[in-house]
């Protein structure tokens, strides 16, 4: 972290965080403090952004990229991020304009993610010496990746035949390269700039010409209530986060007073008290972009207007989700998708003719990028590789004894309270393991996670060995069918099931 600015009104802020950390937010570090803040600040700047008229594009664009120079440097005091960023956009720029078509969108993820990596090493070294994780530039840096990655391969698509796209490439595809101006104002788009969410260049540019009163009197009352909730999960934090604590379950005077459904369960209090961090940053972003009218796609017929999902989680199907591929699929929506369309598909694609290999290859490179693309601590890669594992020894356990609790419209009261106990059990199992599959990314380091795993009793990995070992070693899938047989395909199965 660079040192932060010694001018008087730099210390009155400082200090005002301080004592706003030590009175009421149980000491929340004040660099996480101030993000908050920034935040909260873009409400007021998209309310001031809605009143410039659509026919003034160049003015909107401006706004934004003066609203971030405001928010990210001077609230924030991220100055040598911004640097970093501008450095970074001008380059990536020049590329998508001078790099040949053919090749543009892979020299323009390269170099992104080469100039993302220098930063996380930088990071990393820096959090070494000071002995403290502190918030830098490099989660801004991580949205505005997915962004001009994205952009990049949206002129691809917009030089290629239609008939050869997706739906959602031909709805996001980009004819010509959009001016700096324009580029600068998306890239640099103040509400969603520090903690997301990213979007498409076309998602923008409907905003930006948005002029539709009706749907323009909606903004409020779904950006307040994105709001509202960002508190509530504040207050959640503020409240557990110093009690429930990841970090707790590393130390062995902790572990060894306990049992083992006492450490489990601080384990999944822990896991709600951590997100809750992430649930306020980000529902307060997703607020301060709806406010500007991020996320309008239209009007139907009536003449009602049309909203996509602008958001960074959904924090219903991460905690109330009744299977780890709901949960994973709820979080950190705009990466996933980013992952999903411009890496997974890209690559699945390219082989055609061996859909099963190129399905495997594109799965394993979509994990390498993900991982790449968050950084190079231990933590981060101890939780891609368990949760790809135990995603997959889930999707095989549900699979398998899904005949079991299958219900149709003629399914006895007892067979219907089964289903109802196989479906909180396999909530129950999923925020377990999603909890124990998360503790390496909040705690960052090696030894510190496989503590933690060690106080769990390795309950997870040992778990998944065992599926794979029972259903796709020791057949036991064709033993369940047999005793039990499947569902009936005559059967008219309930909604839901």
């Amino acid at each position: 972290m660079p040192e932060r600015p010694a001018t008087a009104q730099m210390q009155q802020l400082n200090q005002a965080l301080e004592w706003l950390s030590r009175s009421y937010l149980g000491g929340i570090p004040v660099d996480r403090i101030a993000t908050v803040v920034g935040v909260l600040l873009s409400y007021a700047l998209a309310h001031a952004f809605q009143r410039i008229p659509a026919r003034r594009p160049a003015a909107k664009h401006m706004f934004s990229i003066v609203s971030t120079v405001f928010l990210f440097g001077l609230v924030q005091e991220q100055y040598t991020g911004l640097l970093h960023l501008t450095v970074g956009a001008v380059a990536l720029y020049g590329l998508m304009r001078l790099v040949n078509r053919a090749y543009m969108p892979y020299a323009v993820f390269l170099a992104a993610m080469l100039h993302l990596s220098y930063s996380h090493v930088r990071r990393q070294l820096n959090e070494h010496v000071s002995g403290r994780v502190e918030l830098d530039y490099t989660g801004a840096q991580m949205v505005f990746v997915i962004k001009a990655t994205s952009l990049a391969f949206c002129i691809h698509d917009g030089q290629q035949p239609q008939a050869g796209l997706s739906a959602y490439q031909r709805k996001n595809a980009i004819s010509q390269t959009p001016d700096v101006l324009e580029y600068l104002g998306y890239v640099f788009f103040f509400p969603g700039f520090a903690v997301g969410p990213a979007f498409e260049m076309a998602t923008y540019r409907r905003m930006v010409a948005l002029d539709n009163a009706r749907a323009q009197s909606q903004l409020p009352r779904r950006a307040y209530a994105k709001l509202f909730q960002g508190v509530l999960w504040m207050a959640v934090f503020v409240a557990y986060g110093g009690t429930y604590t990841f970090q707790a379950l590393s130390e062995r005077q902790f572990y060894a007073q306990r049992s083992f459904p006492a450490i489990a369960l601080h384990l999944c209090v822990a896991g709600v008290a951590a997100r809750a961090a992430y649930y306020t940053a980000w529902k307060m972003g997703e607020g301060a972009c709806i406010l500007t009218g991020l996320g309008f796609d239209g009007v139907d017929k009536q003449g009602n207007a049309l909203w996509m999902d602008i958001a960074n989680v959904h924090v219903r199907g991460v905690e109330l989700g009744s299977s780890l591929r709901q949960l994973i699929d709820s979080w950190n929506i705009g990466t996933n998708t980013w992952l999903r369309h411009h890496v997974y598909l890209r690559l699945a694609s390219q082989q055609a003719a061996a859909k099963s290999r190129a399905s495997t290859r594109a799965t394993v490179l979509t994990f390498l990028v993900s991982a790449w693309w968050h950084g190079f601590y231990p933590g981060y890669y101890l939780t891609f590789v368990l949760a790809a594992l135990a995603a997959n020894a889930a999707r095989i356990l549900r699979r398998n004894l899904h005949a079991l609790v299958a219900l149709d419209e003629h399914s006895s009261a007892t067979r219907r309270t089964v289903r109802r106990a196989y479906d909180v059990a396999g909530w129950i199992l999923s925020k377990y393991t999603l909890d124990f599959v998360a503790a390496p990314f909040m705690v960052l380091s090696f030894g510190t996670s496989l503590r933690i795993w060690q106080a769990n009793c390795y309950v997870v990995p040992l778990a998944v060995l065992a599926i794979f070992v029972a259903f796709s070693g020791l057949g036991a899938g064709r033993f369940l069918h047999k005793l039990v047989g499947p569902p009936a395909s005559s059967a008219k199965l309930v909604k839901g099931d």
